[in-house]
C-alpha cells in the first residue's frame, strides 16, 4: 500500500506527464477501466496498475490478463490522474513503436489533444493506420489518450512519418479543392491514401502542402467559414473508406466471375 504522495515510485510516475520523459522511457499513463480494459484487450505492454484498495473491479480484471495492481490511497491517485476528479485506476502503459503496414493513412499536423485523440479515433472506426508529423501534439499523452477513448489500441500510430514515395497524399482545405463527391473521379486505389489533417490555427504547413497530390474541399452550404479539424477529418475519411471498400467490392466481384468463368 502507498499512501504518500511523495513516494519516490510515484513522483517517477508522475513525470509520465512530461513528453520527455514519455519519450525517454518509452511509457506513458493511462486513466480509467475502459482505457485499461482496451490496453489489456489488444496485448499492450501495461506493466504496472495503481488502484485503491477498494476497486474490485480493477483487480477482477488484472487477475485475469496476469498483471499485478498496487494499492494506492485515493490521494496518491490524484497526484498520477490527469482529471480533478478520477476514477481510476491508473496505469503504466508501454509506448508500441509499430511500422505502418500498408494502409491508408490520417498524417495529423494537429497541436490540440482533443482533435488529436478524436482523428485517432476516427482512424480506428474506418481501420486506417495514424502518422504524426513532426508538428503535431504528442499522441500518447494522457489528455490525446482520453479524447482517443480507446482508438490508440486500435490502429498503428507512428510518429514523425513521411509518406512514401508510391502514395497519394490528399489535403484538405475549407474551399477551391476538388469537392469531396467528386474524389473519386480523383483517386487512384493501387496507390495507399495519405489524407493530411492540419491544425486549425494554421492549416497544413507548406512544407507538408509541397507533398500534396490532390487537394480536396467538404461542401457547406451553411454560413460556417470552417469545421473543426476533428469534423473534417471524420468526414474526409468515412467517405474515402467508402470509395476505397466500393472498389474493393467491385475487384472482388470481378474475380468471382472470372473463377466461374475459368
Amino acid at each position: 500500500m502507498i499512501r504518500s504522495r511523495r513516494n519516490p515510485r510515484i513522483v517517477q510516475l508522475g513525470r509520465l506527464h512530461r513528453p520527455r520523459q514519455r519519450r525517454r522511457t518509452g511509457k506513458t499513463l493511462i486513466e480509467g477501466p475502459h482505457l485499461l480494459a482496451e490496453a489489456l484487450a489488444a496485448g499492450h505492454e501495461v506493466p504496472e496498475v495503481l488502484a485503491v484498495p477498494a476497486d474490485h473491479h480493477t483487480r477482477g480484471l488484472c487477475e485475469r490478463y496476469g498483471v499485478a495492481v498496487t494499492s494506492v490511497t485515493g490521494e496518491v491517485l490524484s497526484r498520477l490522474a490527469g482529471t480533478k476528479n478520477p476514477r481510476g485506476p491508473v496505469a503504466v502503459l508501454g509506448i508500441p513503436r509499430p511500422d505502418l503496414g500498408g494502409k491508408d493513412v490520417l498524417w495529423l499536423l494537429v497541436s490540440e489533444p482533443g482533435n488529436c485523440g478524436s482523428l485517432i479515433r476516427t482512424a480506428s472506426a474506418f481501420g486506417w493506420d495514424v502518422a504524426m508529423g513532426d508538428m503535431s501534439v504528442d499522441p500518447w499523452s494522457p489528455k490525446v489518450l482520453r479524447a482517443g477513448a480507446g482508438g490508440h489500441f486500435r490502429a498503428a500510430i507512428s510518429g514523425a512519418a513521411e509518406a512514401p514515395p508510391e502514395a497519394l497524399v490528399v489535403g484538405s482545405v475549407p474551399r477551391g479543392g476538388v469537392p469531396l463527391p467528386q474524389m473519386g473521379d480523383h483517386l487512384d486505389s493501387d496507390r495507399p491514401w495519405w489524407l493530411i489533417i492540419g491544425d486549425e490555427a494554421g492549416g497544413i504547413h507548406s512544407s507538408y502542402g509541397r507533398r500534396v497530390d490532390l487537394w480536396c474541399s467538404i461542401p457547406m452550404p451553411g454560413k460556417a467559414e470552417s469545421l473543426n479539424a476533428a469534423a473534417a477529418g471524420a468526414i474526409i475519411c468515412q467517405h474515402l473508406s467508402g470509395i476505397r471498400g466500393n472498389r474493393n467490392a467491385d475487384s472482388t466481384e470481378q474475380l468471382g466471375n472470372l473463377s466461374k468463368l475459368l
